[in-house]
């Protein structure tokens, strides 16, 4: 095949063959030409950075079958899925479906169960207890070895520890207890002596710079209180942080938002379509319901800043909290990618900067979760051959729109045998859903 690699080179054509499931030949051949709007460029594939496969992102409180999310996951060019909590309770039938089903499948990596705070005094429970997913709780330094071990059995290969209040701006109301600080401060180190990396849950600013202080570096979300200036990324060097936008965005998004935006390419074609008549006859908003809109539309602004901020220091992950209410498997990465890019598109570097840490990136941070040594040259001669061709800029479409083609070690994936298989899961007497 005749393509462009911009991870290699982007001024340069290659032409590429792929033998049993990996790269055969990875050649230059020609000069690119910028305008070409024909040839597809090459990318590994997309990796999802925040999953919850466990929990129920239809709007009627329904839980889709895993062995649908992992197709909604592959339609969408989606090879890696890094889950931030729940999976063992999806586990079963996700592999059950890698198993009997004879398509391409995703790979998973997952953190077990997170660790969350207890009861405080005034009432409030951790964050994470407010889900339809267990959470340990941990009240003494001797509980992490429990936690750990019981993790680590469920084939957990990364720890994910709440430590949030659940503040959106300086004037928010506590809504979470969060763990004492003489707990937390050892938490890194005992998930280190594990052989484990710890991923830390937090809203503000000052939490980020105590779990910091701490020894945590990666963060499951943006700072969403304020926009960090200069001074604090000082502060924060080495930190990476996880965009999620997708994941608080339908709690703010008007009737047409949402059918506008689940227009998308393949929405239609995998997901539960009962969503589009639900949010066709909302009336508004639900932060409005909630009294939340102010404060989660400023929010949004500053996760979006500091994210592009990130971007621009290398410390950025792209993930969505799908699994939240509204944020849907596969779908949502998409987009992810479209509020990024904002209608910043046409800026210089921002889309193969938003393509790079969404596939190469995102793929290193997979894998060092995993417990193994990030893959270095993964469109090489011998690399196994998982990658999607996307449109090029030329050809002016959004980063939403669907890979040209999947290949997944090798083998293409067929998007129609996808829809089918979700259908028939469909059409069983669960619908393609699952209780947990």
């Amino acid at each position: 095949m005749r393509v462009a690699i911009p991870e290699l080179d982007p001024s340069a054509l290659y032409d590429v063959t792929v033998e049993d499931g990996h790269f055969s030949s990875v050649r230059a051949v020609a000069e690119r030409d910028e305008n070409d709007a024909d040839t597809p460029e090459l990318w590994p594939g997309f990796v999802e950075a925040h999953a919850h496969l466990a929990l129920p992102a239809n709007f009627d409180d329904s839980l889709d079958d895993p062995r649908i999310s992992a197709l909604q996951y592959l339609y969408h060019g989606i090879t890696h899925v890094t889950d931030l909590f729940g999976f063992p309770l999806v586990k079963d039938g996700w592999e059950q479906g890698k198993r009997e089903l004879g398509l391409p499948w995703p790979e998973v990596v997952h953190c077990g169960y997170a660790a969350t705070a207890t009861k405080d005094i005034d009432g409030h429970y951790g964050h994470g207890v407010e889900f339809p997913a267990p959470v340990f709780m941990l009240s003494v330094q001797d509980d992490l070895d429990t936690v750990l071990a019981a993790n680590k059995a469920r084939g957990a290969t990364f720890l994910k520890v709440m430590y949030t209040e659940g503040a959106e701006q300086p004037e928010s109301s506590k809504r979470f207890s969060r763990l004492p600080g003489n707990l937390l401060a050892h938490v890194p180190r005992v998930a280190a002596e594990h052989g484990l990396k710890a991923v830390i849950d937090c809203n503000t600013r000052d939490e980020v710079m105590q779990a910091y202080a701490f020894g945590f570096r990666i963060f499951a979300h943006p700072v969403r209180d304020v926009g960090l200036s200069a001074a604090d990324w000082q502060t924060l060097e080495g930190a990476r942080f996880v965009s999620t936008l997708s994941g608080l965005r339908p709690m703010i998004m008007e009737r047409e938002d949402f059918l506008r935006e689940y227009r998308r390419p393949g929405f239609r074609e995998t997901q539960d379509l009962s969503n589009l008549d639900f949010v066709s006859k909302i009336e508004e908003p639900f932060g409005i319901q909630y009294e939340v809109q102010e404060t989660r539309t400023a929010a949004l602004v500053n996760m979006r800043d500091n994210s592009l901020a990130a971007l621009e220091r290398g410390a950025l992950l792209i993930g969505t909290d799908c699994g939240n209410t509204g944020a849907f498997h596969g779908d949502a990465l998409k987009g992810e990618l479209d509020l990024l890019a904002g209608d910043d598109l046409g800026k210089p570097g921002l889309r193969e900067a938003l393509l790079r840490t969404a596939t190469t990136t995102a793929r290193g941070f997979f894998d060092e979760l995993s417990g193994r040594e990030p893959a270095t040259d993964l469109i090489a001669e011998g690399s196994p051959a998982t990658f999607n061709l996307i449109d090029p800029a030329a050809a002016g479409q959004p980063l939403s729109q669907l890979p040209r083609a999947t290949y997944v070690r090798g083998t293409a994936v067929d998007r129609t045998a996808l829809v089918r298989a979700i259908q028939d899961l469909r059409s069983t007497p669960t619908r393609g859903k699952v209780t947990v």
